[in-house]
Protein backbone atom coordinates (compact mmCIF):
# COMPACT_ATOMS: atom_id res chain seq x y z
CA UNK A 1 0.00 0.00 0.00
CA UNK A 2 1.66 3.22 -1.08
CA UNK A 3 2.13 6.13 1.66
CA UNK A 4 -0.44 7.88 0.77
CA UNK A 5 -2.57 5.49 1.89
CA UNK A 6 -1.08 3.34 4.45
CA UNK A 7 0.53 4.86 7.78
CA UNK A 8 4.48 4.59 7.09
CA UNK A 9 4.97 7.04 10.16
CA UNK A 10 4.02 4.86 12.98
CA UNK A 11 2.98 1.17 13.79
CA UNK A 12 0.65 2.03 16.05
CA UNK A 13 -2.24 2.76 14.19
CA UNK A 14 -2.65 0.02 11.83
CA UNK A 15 -4.95 0.29 8.82
CA UNK A 16 -5.65 -3.54 8.80
CA UNK A 17 -8.66 -3.27 10.75
CA UNK A 18 -10.78 -0.16 9.20
CA UNK A 19 -14.28 -0.79 9.79
CA UNK A 20 -17.17 0.80 8.92
CA UNK A 21 -17.37 2.56 12.21
CA UNK A 22 -14.39 4.17 11.74
CA UNK A 23 -14.82 5.15 8.33
CA UNK A 24 -17.67 6.99 9.74
CA UNK A 25 -15.81 8.74 12.62
CA UNK A 26 -13.40 10.24 9.71
CA UNK A 27 -16.22 11.17 8.02
CA UNK A 28 -17.26 12.82 11.09
CA UNK A 29 -13.90 14.72 11.49
CA UNK A 30 -13.79 15.18 7.66
CA UNK A 31 -16.90 17.39 8.42
CA UNK A 32 -15.90 19.45 10.95
CA UNK A 33 -12.13 20.22 9.95
CA UNK A 34 -13.85 20.94 6.47
CA UNK A 35 -17.48 22.16 6.44
CA UNK A 36 -17.93 23.50 10.51
CA UNK A 37 -15.31 26.03 9.99
CA UNK A 38 -16.52 27.77 6.72
CA UNK A 39 -20.64 27.17 7.91
CA UNK A 40 -22.90 29.95 8.75
CA UNK A 41 -25.97 31.50 7.16
CA UNK A 42 -26.48 34.80 8.01
CA UNK A 43 -22.90 36.54 7.81
CA UNK A 44 -21.76 37.11 11.57
CA UNK A 45 -25.61 37.38 13.09
CA UNK A 46 -25.98 33.89 14.32
CA UNK A 47 -22.26 32.47 13.32
CA UNK A 48 -22.22 30.92 16.87
CA UNK A 49 -25.60 29.47 16.84
CA UNK A 50 -24.75 28.23 13.13
CA UNK A 51 -21.69 26.36 14.33
CA UNK A 52 -22.83 25.28 17.48
CA UNK A 53 -26.26 23.56 15.25
CA UNK A 54 -23.97 22.05 12.94
CA UNK A 55 -21.88 20.24 15.56
CA UNK A 56 -24.99 18.83 17.22
CA UNK A 57 -26.69 17.59 14.23
CA UNK A 58 -23.19 15.79 12.78
CA UNK A 59 -22.50 14.56 15.94
CA UNK A 60 -26.04 13.13 16.14
CA UNK A 61 -25.79 11.44 12.40
CA UNK A 62 -22.84 9.76 13.62
CA UNK A 63 -24.29 8.34 16.89
CA UNK A 64 -27.19 7.25 14.31
CA UNK A 65 -24.78 5.68 11.52
CA UNK A 66 -22.37 3.62 14.29
CA UNK A 67 -25.98 2.61 16.17
CA UNK A 68 -27.72 1.67 12.88
CA UNK A 69 -23.84 -0.61 12.20
CA UNK A 70 -24.24 -2.07 15.95
CA UNK A 71 -27.97 -3.14 15.70
CA UNK A 72 -27.40 -4.77 12.39
CA UNK A 73 -24.12 -6.10 13.21
CA UNK A 74 -22.82 -5.51 10.22
CA UNK A 75 -19.26 -4.29 11.06
CA UNK A 76 -18.29 -7.44 12.52
CA UNK A 77 -14.99 -8.75 12.06
CA UNK A 78 -14.46 -12.54 10.99
CA UNK A 79 -11.58 -15.06 12.49
CA UNK A 80 -10.60 -15.28 16.46
CA UNK A 81 -12.30 -13.40 19.73
CA UNK A 82 -10.48 -10.45 20.30
CA UNK A 83 -9.01 -11.00 23.74
CA UNK A 84 -9.99 -7.59 24.99
CA UNK A 85 -14.10 -8.70 24.56
CA UNK A 86 -13.32 -10.87 27.66
CA UNK A 87 -11.91 -7.81 29.85
CA UNK A 88 -14.77 -6.55 32.05
CA UNK A 89 -16.12 -3.20 30.82
CA UNK A 90 -15.17 -0.77 33.87
CA UNK A 91 -11.41 -2.29 33.03
CA UNK A 92 -11.11 -1.36 29.79
CA UNK A 93 -11.86 2.19 30.76
CA UNK A 94 -8.81 4.86 30.87
CA UNK A 95 -8.38 7.61 33.87
CA UNK A 96 -9.34 10.36 30.82
CA UNK A 97 -12.54 8.08 30.54
CA UNK A 98 -13.69 8.10 34.32
CA UNK A 99 -12.23 12.06 33.97
CA UNK A 100 -14.66 12.88 31.58
CA UNK A 101 -17.54 10.85 33.25
CA UNK A 102 -17.14 12.63 36.53
CA UNK A 103 -17.03 15.98 34.41
CA UNK A 104 -20.37 14.85 32.96
CA UNK A 105 -21.84 14.05 36.58
CA UNK A 106 -20.53 17.26 38.00
CA UNK A 107 -22.17 19.42 35.07
CA UNK A 108 -25.39 17.32 35.65
CA UNK A 109 -25.73 18.22 39.50
CA UNK A 110 -24.47 21.53 38.98
CA UNK A 111 -27.58 22.36 36.46
CA UNK A 112 -30.23 20.23 38.37
CA UNK A 113 -29.23 22.19 41.17
CA UNK A 114 -29.00 25.49 39.36
CA UNK A 115 -31.17 28.65 40.00
CA UNK A 116 -32.53 28.14 36.28
CA UNK A 117 -31.91 24.34 35.18
CA UNK A 118 -32.92 24.94 31.81
CA UNK A 119 -30.55 27.81 31.55
CA UNK A 120 -27.85 25.72 32.79
CA UNK A 121 -28.73 23.14 30.11
CA UNK A 122 -29.07 24.98 27.34
CA UNK A 123 -26.27 27.91 27.98
CA UNK A 124 -28.87 30.54 27.30
CA UNK A 125 -27.63 33.26 29.47
CA UNK A 126 -23.88 32.26 28.20
CA UNK A 127 -22.18 30.78 24.77
CA UNK A 128 -24.38 27.97 24.71
CA UNK A 129 -21.75 25.66 26.95
CA UNK A 130 -24.49 24.12 28.88
CA UNK A 131 -25.22 20.61 29.92
CA UNK A 132 -26.15 19.50 26.77
CA UNK A 133 -23.22 20.40 24.75
CA UNK A 134 -21.17 18.74 27.46
CA UNK A 135 -22.90 15.69 27.22
CA UNK A 136 -22.56 15.74 23.22
CA UNK A 137 -18.98 16.63 23.83
CA UNK A 138 -18.63 13.46 25.85
CA UNK A 139 -20.72 11.11 23.12
CA UNK A 140 -17.61 12.62 20.43
CA UNK A 141 -14.92 11.61 22.80
CA UNK A 142 -15.94 8.05 23.40
CA UNK A 143 -17.03 7.44 20.36
CA UNK A 144 -13.54 8.66 18.39
CA UNK A 145 -11.72 6.86 21.08
CA UNK A 146 -12.96 3.59 20.23
CA UNK A 147 -13.17 4.05 16.32
CA UNK A 148 -10.70 6.60 15.33
CA UNK A 149 -8.66 4.73 12.48
CA UNK A 150 -5.92 7.26 11.17
CA UNK A 151 -5.88 8.56 7.61
CA UNK A 152 -3.84 11.20 5.38
CA UNK A 153 -6.25 12.47 3.91
CA UNK A 154 -8.37 13.84 7.33
CA UNK A 155 -6.04 16.14 8.05
CA UNK A 156 -4.63 17.00 4.60
CA UNK A 157 -8.26 18.08 4.72
CA UNK A 158 -7.63 19.44 7.94
CA UNK A 159 -4.34 21.78 6.41
CA UNK A 160 -5.78 22.39 2.91
CA UNK A 161 -9.19 24.01 4.58
CA UNK A 162 -7.52 26.11 7.58
CA UNK A 163 -5.67 27.48 4.37
CA UNK A 164 -9.03 29.45 2.95
CA UNK A 165 -9.97 30.05 6.74
CA UNK A 166 -6.41 31.95 7.29
CA UNK A 167 -6.50 33.93 3.60
CA UNK A 168 -9.93 34.92 4.26
CA UNK A 169 -8.83 36.43 7.78
CA UNK A 170 -5.42 38.10 6.21
CA UNK A 171 -7.89 39.50 3.59
CA UNK A 172 -10.17 40.75 5.73
CA UNK A 173 -7.27 42.85 8.19
CA UNK A 174 -7.01 44.68 4.73
CA UNK A 175 -10.60 45.32 4.36
CA UNK A 176 -11.04 43.27 1.38
CA UNK A 177 -14.12 41.10 2.03
CA UNK A 178 -14.90 38.73 -0.86
CA UNK A 179 -17.38 36.82 1.13
CA UNK A 180 -19.40 40.11 1.54
CA UNK A 181 -19.45 39.25 5.19
CA UNK A 182 -19.04 43.16 6.00
CA UNK A 183 -21.95 44.67 4.66
CA UNK A 184 -24.24 44.10 7.47
CA UNK A 185 -21.53 45.63 9.87
CA UNK A 186 -21.10 49.21 11.14
CA UNK A 187 -17.29 50.24 11.04
CA UNK A 188 -16.30 49.74 14.37
CA UNK A 189 -17.86 46.23 14.51
CA UNK A 190 -15.50 45.50 11.08
CA UNK A 191 -12.26 47.08 12.72
CA UNK A 192 -12.60 45.72 15.97
CA UNK A 193 -14.38 42.15 16.20
CA UNK A 194 -15.24 40.34 13.00
CA UNK A 195 -12.90 38.43 10.67
CA UNK A 196 -13.02 35.79 8.34
CA UNK A 197 -15.95 32.75 9.02
CA UNK A 198 -14.67 32.33 12.34
CA UNK A 199 -16.03 35.54 14.36
CA UNK A 200 -14.54 37.28 16.66
CA UNK A 201 -10.56 37.61 16.65
CA UNK A 202 -10.13 36.00 19.58
CA UNK A 203 -12.29 33.26 18.50
CA UNK A 204 -9.64 33.30 15.17
CA UNK A 205 -6.90 33.19 17.33
CA UNK A 206 -8.47 30.64 19.30
CA UNK A 207 -8.48 28.43 15.86
CA UNK A 208 -5.34 28.93 15.03
CA UNK A 209 -4.07 27.65 18.36
CA UNK A 210 -5.91 24.43 17.62
CA UNK A 211 -5.04 24.20 13.54
CA UNK A 212 -1.61 25.59 13.38
CA UNK A 213 0.42 23.05 15.84
CA UNK A 214 -0.55 19.71 14.02
CA UNK A 215 0.15 21.28 10.47
CA UNK A 216 3.63 22.28 12.11
CA UNK A 217 4.26 18.93 13.32
CA UNK A 218 3.12 17.19 10.94
CA UNK A 219 5.20 18.90 8.38
CA UNK A 220 7.82 17.23 10.23
CA UNK A 221 6.49 14.02 11.02
CA UNK A 222 4.71 13.47 7.30
CA UNK A 223 6.68 10.93 5.56
CA UNK A 224 4.84 11.96 2.37
CA UNK A 225 6.40 14.99 0.96
CA UNK A 226 3.51 15.91 -1.26
CA UNK A 227 1.86 16.02 2.19
CA UNK A 228 4.70 18.13 3.73
CA UNK A 229 4.33 20.71 1.15
CA UNK A 230 0.36 21.55 1.83
CA UNK A 231 1.23 21.60 5.46
CA UNK A 232 3.94 24.16 5.19
CA UNK A 233 1.66 26.18 2.95
CA UNK A 234 -1.26 25.89 5.90
CA UNK A 235 1.22 26.86 8.43
CA UNK A 236 2.48 30.03 6.44
CA UNK A 237 -0.76 30.97 6.46
CA UNK A 238 -1.25 30.10 9.72
CA UNK A 239 1.46 32.43 10.68
CA UNK A 240 0.69 35.56 8.51
CA UNK A 241 -3.39 35.07 10.06
CA UNK A 242 -1.40 35.19 13.42
CA UNK A 243 -0.51 37.99 13.02
CA UNK A 244 -3.30 39.61 11.86
CA UNK A 245 -5.78 37.90 14.20
CA UNK A 246 -4.68 40.90 16.40
CA UNK A 247 -5.06 38.99 19.57
CA UNK A 248 -1.96 38.24 22.09
CA UNK A 249 -3.97 34.49 23.45
CA UNK A 250 -2.69 33.24 20.30
CA UNK A 251 0.78 34.15 20.76
CA UNK A 252 0.93 32.49 23.81
CA UNK A 253 -0.43 29.45 23.08
CA UNK A 254 1.80 29.07 19.93
CA UNK A 255 4.79 30.27 21.91
CA UNK A 256 4.19 27.29 23.98
CA UNK A 257 3.95 24.96 21.05
CA UNK A 258 6.93 26.20 19.66
CA UNK A 259 8.93 25.50 22.86
CA UNK A 260 7.67 21.98 23.20
CA UNK A 261 8.11 20.95 19.69
CA UNK A 262 11.93 22.13 19.66
CA UNK A 263 12.15 20.21 23.06
CA UNK A 264 10.50 16.96 21.69
CA UNK A 265 12.13 17.34 18.27
CA UNK A 266 15.66 17.88 19.68
CA UNK A 267 16.84 14.46 19.76
CA UNK A 268 16.50 14.00 16.11
CA UNK A 269 18.35 15.83 13.52
CA UNK A 270 16.51 14.43 10.61
CA UNK A 271 13.05 16.13 12.59
CA UNK A 272 14.91 19.38 13.82
CA UNK A 273 15.98 19.82 10.47
CA UNK A 274 12.56 19.78 9.05
CA UNK A 275 11.56 21.81 12.32
CA UNK A 276 13.75 24.47 11.31
CA UNK A 277 13.19 24.74 8.07
CA UNK A 278 8.91 25.10 9.22
CA UNK A 279 10.03 27.68 11.25
CA UNK A 280 12.22 29.72 8.59
CA UNK A 281 9.16 29.58 6.40
CA UNK A 282 6.64 30.82 8.76
CA UNK A 283 9.03 34.07 9.58
CA UNK A 284 9.28 34.64 6.08
CA UNK A 285 5.60 34.51 5.40
CA UNK A 286 5.74 37.36 7.85
CA UNK A 287 7.68 39.39 5.41
CA UNK A 288 5.53 38.47 2.75
CA UNK A 289 2.53 39.78 4.58
CA UNK A 290 4.75 42.97 4.93
CA UNK A 291 5.39 42.96 1.36
CA UNK A 292 1.93 42.39 0.64
CA UNK A 293 0.65 45.48 3.40
CA UNK A 294 3.36 47.82 1.16
CA UNK A 295 1.26 46.70 -2.22
CA UNK A 296 -1.86 48.18 -0.85
CA UNK A 297 -0.80 50.91 0.66
CA UNK A 298 -1.02 49.73 4.47
CA UNK A 299 -4.36 50.35 4.62
CA UNK A 300 -5.42 47.92 7.64
CA UNK A 301 -7.04 47.34 10.99
CA UNK A 302 -4.10 47.82 12.49
CA UNK A 303 -1.61 44.90 14.47
CA UNK A 304 -0.74 44.60 17.96
CA UNK A 305 2.78 45.88 18.82
CA UNK A 306 4.37 42.81 19.12
CA UNK A 307 2.62 41.07 16.12
CA UNK A 308 4.03 44.38 14.15
CA UNK A 309 7.98 43.57 15.50
CA UNK A 310 7.43 40.12 13.98
CA UNK A 311 6.33 41.64 10.80
CA UNK A 312 7.42 45.01 9.91
CA UNK A 313 10.76 44.87 12.02
CA UNK A 314 14.20 44.59 10.29
CA UNK A 315 15.46 42.88 12.87
CA UNK A 316 13.43 39.90 11.91
CA UNK A 317 15.51 39.46 8.83
CA UNK A 318 18.46 38.58 11.15
CA UNK A 319 16.45 36.05 12.53
CA UNK A 320 15.18 34.37 9.46
CA UNK A 321 19.08 34.33 7.99
CA UNK A 322 19.86 32.34 11.75
CA UNK A 323 17.57 30.03 11.13
CA UNK A 324 18.09 29.83 7.91
CA UNK A 325 21.67 29.00 8.00
CA UNK A 326 20.85 26.33 11.28
CA UNK A 327 18.49 24.50 9.00
CA UNK A 328 21.16 24.05 6.21
CA UNK A 329 23.30 22.82 8.48
CA UNK A 330 21.25 20.33 10.13
CA UNK A 331 20.31 19.07 6.42
CA UNK A 332 23.99 18.70 5.76
CA UNK A 333 24.78 17.01 8.69
CA UNK A 334 21.57 15.03 8.19
CA UNK A 335 22.81 13.92 4.22
CA UNK A 336 26.40 13.12 6.22
CA UNK A 337 24.92 11.09 8.92
CA UNK A 338 21.54 9.63 8.93
CA UNK A 339 19.68 9.26 11.32
CA UNK A 340 21.60 10.88 13.93
CA UNK A 341 20.44 11.41 17.16
CA UNK A 342 21.47 13.83 19.79
CA UNK A 343 22.55 12.95 23.68
CA UNK A 344 19.63 13.38 25.90
CA UNK A 345 21.27 16.55 27.72
CA UNK A 346 20.27 19.08 24.41
CA UNK A 347 16.56 18.32 25.29
CA UNK A 348 16.90 18.73 28.93
CA UNK A 349 19.08 21.72 28.39
CA UNK A 350 16.48 23.35 26.19
CA UNK A 351 13.93 22.57 28.23
CA UNK A 352 15.81 23.78 31.37
CA UNK A 353 15.99 27.01 29.53
CA UNK A 354 12.31 27.35 28.50
CA UNK A 355 11.10 27.08 32.21
CA UNK A 356 13.75 29.50 33.47
CA UNK A 357 11.83 31.75 31.12
CA UNK A 358 8.64 30.82 32.29
CA UNK A 359 9.46 31.73 36.09
CA UNK A 360 11.57 34.77 34.47
CA UNK A 361 8.19 35.67 33.27
CA UNK A 362 6.23 35.30 36.53
CA UNK A 363 8.78 36.88 38.69
CA UNK A 364 8.36 39.70 36.09
CA UNK A 365 4.28 39.92 36.55
CA UNK A 366 5.08 39.88 40.38
CA UNK A 367 7.60 42.55 40.77
CA UNK A 368 5.37 45.05 38.20
CA UNK A 369 2.44 44.34 39.81
CA UNK A 370 2.99 44.61 43.32
CA UNK A 371 6.72 45.62 43.95
CA UNK A 372 6.80 48.47 41.49
CA UNK A 373 3.48 49.94 39.89
CA UNK A 374 5.05 53.18 38.73
CA UNK A 375 7.51 52.38 36.21
CA UNK A 376 6.62 53.12 33.00
CA UNK A 377 7.29 49.76 30.88
CA UNK A 378 5.52 50.72 27.50
CA UNK A 379 2.96 48.40 25.71
CA UNK A 380 4.66 45.57 28.24
CA UNK A 381 2.50 46.61 31.00
CA UNK A 382 -0.40 44.74 28.83
CA UNK A 383 1.62 41.82 29.80
CA UNK A 384 3.24 42.25 32.72
CA UNK A 385 1.34 44.76 35.46
CA UNK A 386 -1.58 42.87 36.52
CA UNK A 387 -4.59 45.17 37.49
CA UNK A 388 -8.36 45.56 36.95
CA UNK A 389 -7.02 47.05 33.45
CA UNK A 390 -4.88 44.22 32.45
CA UNK A 391 -5.63 42.15 29.15
CA UNK A 392 -8.27 44.37 28.46
CA UNK A 393 -10.11 44.04 31.56
CA UNK A 394 -9.49 40.30 32.07
CA UNK A 395 -8.21 41.80 35.47
CA UNK A 396 -11.43 43.29 36.23
CA UNK A 397 -13.28 39.89 35.85
CA UNK A 398 -11.03 37.67 37.05
CA UNK A 399 -10.76 39.14 40.58
CA UNK A 400 -14.23 39.75 41.25
CA UNK A 401 -14.30 36.05 40.10
CA UNK A 402 -12.71 35.33 43.64
CA UNK A 403 -14.77 37.60 45.26
CA UNK A 404 -17.68 35.31 44.25
CA UNK A 405 -16.05 32.23 44.56
CA UNK A 406 -14.96 33.17 48.47
CA UNK A 407 -18.85 34.22 48.68
CA UNK A 408 -20.29 31.18 47.33
CA UNK A 409 -21.54 28.18 49.88
CA UNK A 410 -19.77 25.05 50.69
CA UNK A 411 -22.29 23.08 47.99
CA UNK A 412 -21.79 26.27 45.43
CA UNK A 413 -18.02 26.05 45.79
CA UNK A 414 -17.93 22.20 44.83
CA UNK A 415 -20.69 21.71 42.40
CA UNK A 416 -20.40 25.91 41.15
CA UNK A 417 -23.71 27.92 40.12
CA UNK A 418 -24.14 26.05 36.99
CA UNK A 419 -22.90 25.27 33.40
CA UNK A 420 -22.48 28.63 31.21
CA UNK A 421 -24.17 30.92 34.17
CA UNK A 422 -21.52 33.27 34.26
CA UNK A 423 -23.54 36.07 34.03
CA UNK A 424 -26.06 35.22 36.86
CA UNK A 425 -23.47 35.34 39.62
CA UNK A 426 -21.78 38.30 38.24
CA UNK A 427 -24.29 40.72 37.76
CA UNK A 428 -23.78 42.73 40.34
CA UNK A 429 -20.74 43.78 38.80
CA UNK A 430 -21.72 44.72 35.83
CA UNK A 431 -21.81 48.66 36.87
CA UNK A 432 -18.20 48.33 36.85
CA UNK A 433 -17.31 47.31 33.35
CA UNK A 434 -19.27 50.32 32.17
CA UNK A 435 -15.93 51.86 33.49
CA UNK A 436 -14.05 49.70 30.64
CA UNK A 437 -16.91 50.18 27.98
CA UNK A 438 -18.94 46.63 28.90
CA UNK A 439 -22.66 46.87 30.21
CA UNK A 440 -22.12 43.09 30.67
CA UNK A 441 -20.68 39.80 30.43
CA UNK A 442 -21.30 36.18 30.64
CA UNK A 443 -17.92 34.55 30.87
CA UNK A 444 -14.88 35.20 32.54
CA UNK A 445 -12.03 35.19 30.13
CA UNK A 446 -10.64 32.60 31.20
CA UNK A 447 -11.84 28.99 30.80
CA UNK A 448 -10.46 27.78 34.38
CA UNK A 449 -11.78 30.41 36.22
CA UNK A 450 -15.06 30.26 34.23
CA UNK A 451 -15.33 26.34 35.09
CA UNK A 452 -14.46 26.96 38.61
CA UNK A 453 -17.51 29.49 38.98
CA UNK A 454 -20.06 27.44 37.08
CA UNK A 455 -18.75 23.95 37.77
CA UNK A 456 -17.13 24.30 40.95
CA UNK A 457 -13.89 22.87 42.68
CA UNK A 458 -15.00 19.35 40.76
CA UNK A 459 -16.15 20.82 37.76
CA UNK A 460 -12.76 22.49 37.15
CA UNK A 461 -10.77 19.60 38.77
CA UNK A 462 -12.57 16.65 36.29
CA UNK A 463 -11.81 19.20 33.18
CA UNK A 464 -8.21 19.82 34.35
CA UNK A 465 -8.05 16.17 34.73
CA UNK A 466 -9.52 14.86 31.24
CA UNK A 467 -6.56 17.36 29.80
CA UNK A 468 -3.99 15.75 31.71
CA UNK A 469 -5.03 12.34 31.20
CA UNK A 470 -5.03 12.78 27.53
CA UNK A 471 -1.51 14.71 27.55
CA UNK A 472 -0.09 12.06 29.71
CA UNK A 473 -1.48 9.10 26.97
CA UNK A 474 -0.48 10.96 24.27
CA UNK A 475 3.16 12.04 25.29
CA UNK A 476 3.86 8.54 26.51
CA UNK A 477 2.79 6.99 23.04
CA UNK A 478 4.17 9.41 21.02
CA UNK A 479 7.61 7.71 21.04
CA UNK A 480 6.22 4.94 18.98
CA UNK A 481 3.45 7.14 17.58
CA UNK A 482 4.50 10.42 16.36
CA UNK A 483 1.51 11.07 14.81
CA UNK A 484 0.38 11.61 18.91
CA UNK A 485 2.61 14.83 19.62
CA UNK A 486 0.65 16.37 17.06
CA UNK A 487 -2.46 16.19 18.58
CA UNK A 488 -1.10 17.13 21.61
CA UNK A 489 0.63 19.99 21.16
CA UNK A 490 -2.67 20.72 19.65
CA UNK A 491 -4.38 20.21 23.20
CA UNK A 492 -1.56 21.96 24.76
CA UNK A 493 -1.72 24.85 22.31
CA UNK A 494 -5.63 25.33 23.30
CA UNK A 495 -5.42 24.73 26.93
CA UNK A 496 -2.15 27.67 27.29
CA UNK A 497 -4.46 30.46 25.20
CA UNK A 498 -7.63 29.72 27.15
CA UNK A 499 -5.81 30.76 29.89
CA UNK A 500 -7.13 34.20 28.52
CA UNK A 501 -10.00 33.37 26.45
CA UNK A 502 -13.15 31.34 26.45
CA UNK A 503 -15.18 28.31 25.80
CA UNK A 504 -17.58 28.58 23.06
CA UNK A 505 -19.34 26.35 19.97
CA UNK A 506 -17.11 27.24 17.31
CA UNK A 507 -13.44 26.10 18.70
CA UNK A 508 -13.70 24.35 21.22
CA UNK A 509 -15.33 21.65 19.77
CA UNK A 510 -12.27 21.34 17.39
CA UNK A 511 -10.08 21.17 20.82
CA UNK A 512 -12.90 18.44 22.22
CA UNK A 513 -11.85 15.99 19.05
CA UNK A 514 -8.12 16.32 19.81
CA UNK A 515 -8.50 15.35 23.21
CA UNK A 516 -10.21 12.21 21.97
CA UNK A 517 -7.69 11.92 18.89
CA UNK A 518 -4.63 12.08 22.18
CA UNK A 519 -6.80 9.48 24.01
CA UNK A 520 -7.53 7.39 20.72
CA UNK A 521 -3.69 6.67 19.56
CA UNK A 522 -2.80 6.21 23.52
CA UNK A 523 -5.64 3.57 23.70
CA UNK A 524 -4.67 2.03 20.35
CA UNK A 525 -0.86 1.72 21.05
CA UNK A 526 -1.94 0.06 24.57
CA UNK A 527 -3.79 -2.39 22.45
CA UNK A 528 -0.94 -3.16 20.19
CA UNK A 529 1.38 -3.69 23.31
Amino acid sequence: MSDNTKLKISNGLNEDKYSVKSKFVNFFLLAMFTLFPLFYTDYYYNIRHDKYYFFLVVTAVLVLMIGAVAITNSDSQSGTKDKAESVPWCKKLSFTDYAFGAFILVCTVSTVFSQDPADAFLGLSGRNNGLLLMIFYAVVYFLITRFFCFKNYVFVALAGCSIAIYLLDILNCFYIDPLGMFASLTDEQTITNFTSTIGNKNLMSSFICVVMPVTVAFSVISKNRNHRIVYHISSAFGYMALMTADSYSGILGLGTVFAVLLIWFSRSVARLKRFFLATTIMLLSGKILRLFSFFIGDKSKGISEFQSLLVYSKIIWAAIALFAIITAILFFADSKIPDKTLPLAVPIIIGSIFVACIIAMLFAVYYFSVIDTKTNIGFLKSFLRFNDSWGTHRGYMWIRSFYIFGDFSLYNKLFGCGPDTFATVFEPYFEGLKHYGDSSTNCAHNEYINYLITTGIFGLASYLSIIFGALKGAIKSASKNPIAIAFAVSVISYAVQAVVNLAQPITTPLFIIFIALCEAVARKQKTTE
